[in-house]
C-alpha cells in the first residue's frame, strides 16, 4: 500500500506527507496515542484504546478548568469523562456500521485527503520548510497513521452520501423564506416605570404582604468560620534556590536525555529538477533526458530556469525547483546521500529514486549547531525552577495529607507538623465564599459538607491547578429569618419597584386598547410622556432592535388593513407599545440567489438531523462493553 502511495502522489515530497498524517488528526480533532495496555471499549468488536479517551477526558478537564478557574466537582468530572467515552463509543459505531454498508476508502481517495492537510500549508500552498518543522513534533509509525486516516476519509464518505440524498421540498422552502426573508414594518414607544415607582406609596399592610410573600428573599446567609492551611505551587517556585551549578548538572542531563532539544542537525538548501518514469519502458529516454538537461546546467544555464521549464515537481517547480532548507531525514535515502555529499555550488545527477531521476544544485550549507549552556540558561532556569516547585509540591501534598489523617480534627497540629500557616476566614458563606478563597464551589462543598462540619478536617480540596488547601470549619449559621423591621427599607423599596412595573404595563395596556379604538399613535404616546420611534422595516435579525420587540413583532398576527398593537413588559420594569403595521418580503437581493441558498442550507439542516438520527441507531444497534474503570 505505501509503495502504491510513493508512485501516485504527485511530486518527490510524498516522504514527507506520509510521515506527517498524524498531525492531521490534531487540526480534525481527533485525540490519539501510540499504544495502550488495555481498552476502554469495545464496539461491535472494535477496541477503543483507552489512553487514547483518557487524553481527550484530559485535555476537556483541563479546557473545563479552565473556564471554571478550578471550580468543577467530582460529579462534573464524571459526567465530562462519560461524556468523552460516549463520543468514542459513537464514532465507532457509526463506523463500523459504514464498514458494514460496504464503505471503502481507496487510495486514490486517501491520496486526495492527503494533499489537503492545512498542517503543511502556508498561505494555502504546501510549505516545505513549514512542514519539517511540524514534523519534528511527531513519532507516528506509517500504520497507525494510514488506518486512522482511512477511518476519517470514510466518515466524511458517509457524510457526504447523508448531504448528497438530503433535499428540500418545495413547502418546505416556502416556509423557511417566509421566516428568513420576511421584514415588517413596526414602531414603538416605551412606557418607563420609574415615573410609576416614585410615586408609589404603600401602606403597612401592602409591605407586610409582600416582605410575606418574599420571605425567602430575607434570609441570613448560611455560614462557617473557616480556617485553613494552603500549599501552593507558585509559592514553592519563588522559593526554589538554583546556581550555574545546578543548572549546569541539569543542562547535561537533560542534553544527554534529549539531544535534539539542544542540536540543529545540519541542513542543506537545495533545487532538483524532477522527471518521472510513469513506465517502466521509458526508463532509458528519461535518463537521457534527464542527462541533457544536466550537460546545459552544467553549461552554465540557468538552473532555476530549467527547472521551471522541465521539472514535474509541481510543488517546486515555479519556484525554481527550490526546496527550502531541510534536515536529511526528510528526503528518501538516495536523493539525501547525494544532497549531503555535494559541495556548495555543484550540479548533479542524475539521481534515480521511486519517484524518478533527479538534477540536483546545492546552494547553501547550515551546519549543525548545538546549543550552548549560556544560550539555555534563561530557558533552563524557568524549567529547573518549575520541576523542583511541582516536587516539592508532591511532597507537601503527601506531607500535608499524612499530617490530616494523624490529626483528623485538629488544624494547627496539622499546620505544625506540615510547616504551614494556619489562615481565617470569618463569616464564609455557602452562596459567595469569602476571603482570599474567593468562591470557589469545591471549597464551598467541602466546606459545606457534613464531615467538615462535624468538626473534622476536609481532605486536599484543589482551588486552583497548584493550589490546595485543607479546611475546618466552626461556629456553623443556618440561614435565618430577617424580621421585617431589619429589612423594611429594601422591602419598601423593593414593593415601589414591583408597584411601578404593574403601573406602567397598566398604562401600556390601556395605550393599546385606545389607539385599538382609533387614538392616534402620537397622541397617545405623548400623554404618557414617550417619544415614539420612527415606522421602520425590520427583520428577524435586526441588532438595530431590541430582542423583545423584534421577537413581539414577528410573533404578533399579521396587520389585515390596520395596525397591530401589543403591549410587552421589559426585563427592566419598563412596558412597550407596539404597533405593526406592514409585512413584506425583503426587497433585496437577487431572488433565485437567495432561493438556491435557502434550498442549500435547508438540505444542511436535513442532513444534520439524518446525521444525528444515523448515529443514533448505529449505537443502538451495536454491542457496546464499556470499561469504565480505565480511565481511573
Amino acid at each position: 500500500m505505501l509503495q502504491s502511495i510513493h508512485d501516485k502522489l504527485k511530486g518527490w515530497l510524498a516522504g514527507v506527507l506520509l510521515g506527517a498524517i498524524g498531525l492531521v488528526f490534531v487540526f480534525w480533532g481527533i485525540n490519539w496515542t501510540m499504544s495502550a495496555p488495555n481498552y476502554a471499549a469495545k464496539v461491535n468488536g472494535s477496541e477503543i484504546s483507552s489512553s487514547e479517551v483518557r487524553q481527550s477526558y484530559q485535555q476537556q478537564l483541563a479546557q473545563v478548568e479552565r473556564q471554571t478557574k478550578g471550580s468543577i466537582d467530582e460529579t462534573e468530572r464524571n459526567e465530562i469523562k462519560r461524556r468523552v467515552l460516549d463520543e468514542y463509543v459513537n464514532s465507532e459505531a457509526v463506523v463500523t456500521r459504514a464498514d458494514a454498508l460496504g464503505y471503502r476508502v481507496s487510495d486514490g481517495d486517501l491520496l486526495k485527503a492527503m494533499a489537503q492537510v492545512p498542517a503543511f500549508q502556508v498561505d494555502g500552498k504546501f510549505d516545505q520548510a513549514h512542514a519539517v518543522a511540524v514534523l519534528k513534533a511527531q513519532g507516528r509509525s506509517i500504520s497507525e497513521i494510514e488506518s486512522l486516516f482511512r477511518r476519517d476519509v470514510k466518515l466524511r464518505q458517509l457524510d457526504t452520501a447523508l448531504t448528497i440524498s438530503s433535499f428540500a421540498t418545495a413547502s418546505e422552502l416556502k416556509q423557511l423564506r417566509a421566516l428568513t426573508r420576511q421584514q415588517r414594518e413596526i414602531s414603538w414607544f416605551t412606557v418607563s416605570a420609574a415615573k410609576y415607582t416614585a410615586e408609589a406609596t404603600a401602606d403597612e399592610p401592602q409591605i407586610k404582604a409582600y416582605y410575606d410573600a418574599h420571605k425567602a428573599e430575607y434570609m441570613t446567609p448560611e455560614s462557617v468560620n473557616l480556617r485553613y492551611v494552603e500549599i501552593s505551587l507558585g509559592s514553592l517556585e519563588s522559593k526554589v534556590k538554583v546556581d550555574d551549578a545546578q543548572l549546569k548538572a541539569y543542562y547535561d542531563e537533560q542534553k544527554a536525555k534529549t539531544p535534539e532539544r539542544y542540536t540543529q542537525p545540519e541542513q542543506r538548501r537545495v533545487r532538483h529538477i524532477l522527471l518521472q518514469v510513469t513506465d517502466p519502458k521509458e526508463d532509458a529516454a528519461v535518463k537521457a533526458k534527464a542527462e541533457a538537461i544536466l550537460k546545459r546546467a552544467q553549461g552554465g544555464e540557468d538552473f532555476s530556469k530549467l527547472a521551471k521549464e522541465f521539472s514535474q515537481d509541481t510543488g517546486s517547480a515555479q519556484q525554481g525547483g527550490d526546496l527550502g532548507w531541510s534536515e536529511r531525514k526528510v528526503w528518501v535515502a538516495a536523493f539525501a546521500e547525494a544532497a549531503f555529499s555535494m559541495k556548495e555550488g555543484e550540479i548533479r545527477g542524475p539521481v534515480k529514486t521511486q519517484f524518478g531521476y533527479h538534477l540536483l544544485k546545492l546552494d547553501g550549507i547550515q551546519p549543525a549547531t548545538v546549543k550552548t549552556f549560556e544560550q539555555s540558561k534563561s530557558d533552563l532556569e524557568a524549567e529547573y525552577r518549575r520541576n523542583e516547585a511541582e516536587r516539592l509540591f508532591n511532597n507537601a501534598q503527601d506531607q500535608l495529607a499524612d499530617a490530616a489523617l494523624q490529626n483528623s480534627t485538629d488544624i494547627d497540629v496539622v499546620a505544625r507538623k506540615a510547616g504551614l500557616t494556619v489562615h481565617d476566614i470569618p463569616d464564609f458563606r455557602r452562596s459567595d465564599g469569602g476571603g482570599d478563597l474567593g468562591k470557589s464551589a469545591a471549597v464551598s462543598d467541602a466546606a459545606f459538607s457534613q464531615d467538615v462540619l462535624d468538626g473534622r478536617l476536609s481532605p486536599i480540596v484543589e482551588v486552583e491547578k497548584g493550589r490546595g488547601v485543607v479546611l475546618r470549619a466552626t461556629d456553623h449559621k443556618l440561614p435565618q429569618q430577617k424580621p421585617l423591621e431589619a429589612v423594611r427599607p429594601e422591602a419598601v423599596a423593593a414593593w415601589k419597584k414591583q408597584r411601578g412595573a404593574e403601573l406602567a404595563a397598566a398604562a401600556a395596556a390601556d395605550a393599546v386598547e385606545r389607539l385599538t379604538a382609533g387614538a392616534a399613535w402620537d397622541a397617545v404616546a405623548k400623554s404618557l410622556g414617550s417619544t415614539p420611534q420612527q415606522p421602520k422595516f425590520v427583520s428577524r435579525t435586526d441588532q438595530s432592535v431590541p430582542v423583545e420587540v423584534r421577537r413581539d413583532a414577528f410573533e404578533a398576527p399579521k396587520p389585515e388593513g390596520k395596525p397591530v398593537y401589543q403591549r410587552l413588559s421589559l426585563s427592566d420594569g419598563d412596558a412597550d407599545v407596539l404597533a405593526v403595521t406592514a409585512v413584506r418580503e425583503d426587497p433585496n437581493g437577487d431572488p433565485k440567489e437567495q432561493e438556491d441558498l435557502l434550498r442549500r442550507q435547508l438540505a444542511q439542516q436535513s442532513a444534520s438531523s439524518e446525521a444525528q438520527g444515523y448515529a443514533a441507531a448505529a449505537r443502538a444497534d451495536a454491542k457496546v462493553i464499556l470499561n469504565a474503570q480505565a480511565l481511573d
